[in-house]
C-alpha cells in the first residue's frame, strides 16, 4: 500500500473500560500498512482504563479529554480532534477484525463515487468467545435508499466514512443518551451514498456494564423511536425538532429493567444453533444449543428450542 492512501481516524470513545480497552487498542494499532491516528476519549474514566491506554508505547496513539457528558459527547470531541480523511469508530470494549482498516481504505479509494461503506460483525463475549456472526447481506449494494427509508442493515462501528461527510453531518446529537449511531446514520444518507460488502468488520462484545445492558429496556426503545420519527420529520418539512432548536423530553423509565448481558447472549446463541441446524449441521447445532442452555438454564424456553433441535430434521426446509 503507497504512503499516499489517505490517513485514517480511528476514535475510541472510552469510559471505565479497563478490562477491554488493551485488546481493543491492540487490534487497531496492528495496522500497518496504512498512516492512522488511534484517538483515545478518556470521558472521565475513573477505574484504570487511562492507565491501560498509557501502557502503549505508540505515537500514533492520542489521547484526549472527554467533556462527561455521554457517549455521542465524547465522540464530538474525538471528531473534532480527528485529522484523517476517513473516519472510523471502535468502542473501547470492542475488536478490529486483521486487515479491516486496510481493506475500507481500498474500498473507498478505488470507488470514490461513495462517501463510506459499511459490513457485517460478529458478537462476542466478556472473554473474547464467538457469539454469533451476523451477515447483513449476500452480496455488495448500495444501501442509501435503504437508510432513507428508515431501513438499518449494520452497526455503525462498521462504517468508514470520508471526514468530508462527517462534517456535512454534524455532531452526534447528545439528546440521545442511546441511539446516538442511528440517528447519526440516519443523516448520513440524506447527505452522501452510503455502500455495503458482505465481510465481517467488527467484533462488538457483550457484557454486562455496556449502555444496552445498564440503561433501562423502556428508555432505550424510545431513543430508538425517536431517531427514526426524527428521520420521517425532516422528510416531510425538511427540519426535524432538534434542528428547530425544540426542547424534547425525555420519559421516566427508572423502573424498567434492562437487557441482561445473559438474555442478550442466549438469544443470539438459539439463533446461530438454528442457523447450524437448517444448514444441515446438527451436531453443531445441538452444541450451541448447550451453550446457549448454560448461560441461563432456568429459561424454561430454551430447553423447549434444545428439544426441538434434537428431534427435528436438519437442512435446507428444517424450522
Amino acid at each position: 500500500m503507497q504512503k499516499s492512501h489517505p490517513l485514517v481516524s480511528i476514535i475510541v470513545p472510552m469510559f471505565n473500560a479497563e478490562n477491554f480497552v488493551s485488546a481493543t487498542l491492540a487490534s487497531v494499532l496492528r495496522e500497518n500498512e496504512i498512516p492512522i491516528e488511534v484517538i483515545v476519549v478518556n470521558d472521565q474514566s475513573t477505574d484504570r482504563s487511562l492507565d491501560r491506554v498509557r501502557e502503549f508505547d505508540d505515537n500514533r496513539l492520542h489521547i484526549i479529554n472527554g467533556p462527561g457528558r455521554g457517549a455521542s459527547g465524547a465522540m464530538n470531541a474525538g471528531l473534532a480532534h480527528a485529522s484523517g480523511s476517513i473516519v472510523m469508530i471502535c468502542d473501547s470494549d470492542d475488536l478490529y477484525p486483521d486487515g479491516r482498516i486496510s481493506r475500507q481504505v481500498e474500498w473507498l479509494c478505488s470507488h470514490p463515487e461513495y462517501d463510506a461503506v459499511c459490513g457485517d460483525y460478529s458478537t462476542i463475549d466478556d472473554r473474547g468467545n464467538l457469539i454469533a456472526e451476523l451477515r447483513c447481506g449476500d452480496k455488495q449494494a448500495e444501501i442509501t435508499d435503504e437508510l432513507l427509508g428508515g431501513k438499518l442493515r449494520t452497526s455503525f462501528c462498521t462504517y468508514a466514512l470520508r471526514s468530508s461527510l462527517a462534517k456535512k453531518t454534524g455532531e452526534f446529537r447528545e439528546f440521545f443518551q442511546s441511539s446516538y449511531d442511528i440517528d447519526f446514520q440516519l443523516r448520513l444518507c440524506e447527505l452522501g451514498r452510503i455502500a455495503y460488502i458482505p465481510e465481517n468488520w467488527y467484533l462488538y462484545r457483550i457484557h454486562a456494564s455496556s449502555i444496552i445492558h445498564t440503561q433501562p429496556n423502556l428508555l432505550r426503545e424510545f431513543f430508538e423511536r425517536t431517531a427514526f420519527e426524527l428521520q420521517r420529520q425532516r422528510q416531510t418539512s425538511g427540519l426535524d425538532d432538534l434542528q428547530r432548536g425544540y426542547q424534547l423530553a425525555k420519559p421516566d423509565f427508572g423502573g424498567s429493567e434492562a437487557l441482561s448481558a445473559g438474555d442478550h447472549i442466549q438469544g443470539q446463541l438459539l439463533g446461530r444453533a438454528w442457523r447450524e441446524h437448517r444448514a444441515g449441521n446438527k451436531l453443531s447445532a445441538m452444541r450451541i444449543g448447550i451453550r446457549a442452555m448454560a448461560t441461563n438454564p432456568a429459561n424454561v424456553q430454551v430447553w423447549k428450542s434444545i428439544v426441538a433441535l434434537a428431534l427435528k430434521s436438519s437442512g435446507k426446509g428444517s424450522s
